[in-house]
């Protein structure tokens, strides 16, 4: 058995998004990644089960924004400029005030539209009903509100109730990435609100049933739900989980497969 355990964001609450559907079961598998399924883990193996509403289809979904085509690489500088702006919090705010000592901050999201952002199911799940999206530089938050779930494929879409979100400026398709190639993850790991670090793409993997991004750029609980960008400063990724006791292993799920 591989000794590796896969770490995300967030630990699982039991919610309910309207009506509770049905359970669902976390756990990890004999190579330490972690698992969603309805089914019952195998006999002896640690789970958290929780309830969860079914998969919810992503009605009205706007077009996936075009790709930047321009080839002509960015500095590490400008493409954080560029891309860190549509990097934001999900929170559970404990108190009144915004982004106090009250807020625990669970994990991030991207944003693709002035009101929709992409994010990891097990991010909403940590942060709860009272989910809320925000920012350091705009010091203000807003109700998240689930708009799309598959939480076996851990693919969410938030919408800001009253934040007007800076959407990312291009999306590219995963077929179009190469092994070898450098991205940057930007996220807010252990709190550190939009953290820049950089890597190569390692692997182009499928695990379960879920396309993955391998890439050794670094990534840490917090996070998840965060952005993994090429050099243009196109989307390619949304930063998911790592490998623990593992160099530079960690995944990201093709922005694309949010369209599904």
């Amino acid at each position: 058995m591989h000794s590796a355990t896969l770490v995300v964001a967030a630990g699982l609450l039991v919610i309910c998004h309207g009506a509770c559907a049905e359970s669902w079961y976390r756990w990890k598998d004999d190579n330490g990644r972690s698992r969603v399924s309805h089914d019952h883990p195998p006999m002896g193996t640690p789970f958290v089960e929780f309830q969860m509403p079914d998969p919810t289809r992503w009605s009205n979904a706007p077009d996936m924004p075009a790709e930047i085509a321009d080839e002509t690489r960015v500095s590490p500088q400008k493409l954080f400029k560029l891309a860190s702006q549509s990097v934001y919090w999900v929170l559970k705010s404990n108190s009144s005030g915004p982004l106090d000592s009250g807020a625990v901050v669970y994990g991030s999201a991207v944003a693709i539209s002035e009101d929709l952002a992409l994010t990891n199911c097990h991010v909403m799940a940590g942060a709860g009903e009272d989910a809320q999206i925000g920012s350091g530089d705009q010091g203000s938050v807003s109700q998240a509100i689930l708009v799309a779930a598959n939480y076996a494929l851990d693919r969410c879409v938030i919408k800001s109730r009253d934040l007007q979100l800076h959407p990312i400026a291009g999306i590219r398709r995963a077929d179009t990435l190469e092994v070898g190639e450098s991205v940057y993850a930007i996220g807010n790991p252990s709190h550190f609100d939009r953290t820049l670090s950089d890597g190569l793409i390692s692997g182009k993997r499928m695990i379960g049933e879920q396309r993955m991004l391998q890439t050794t750029a670094p990534i840490s609980p917090g996070s998840s739900g965060g952005g993994l960008f090429d050099t243009r400063g196109n989307l390619v990724g949304i930063t998911t989980s790592g490998l623990k006791n593992s160099q530079s292993i960690n995944f990201a799920i093709p922005a694309e497969d949010f369209w599904k």
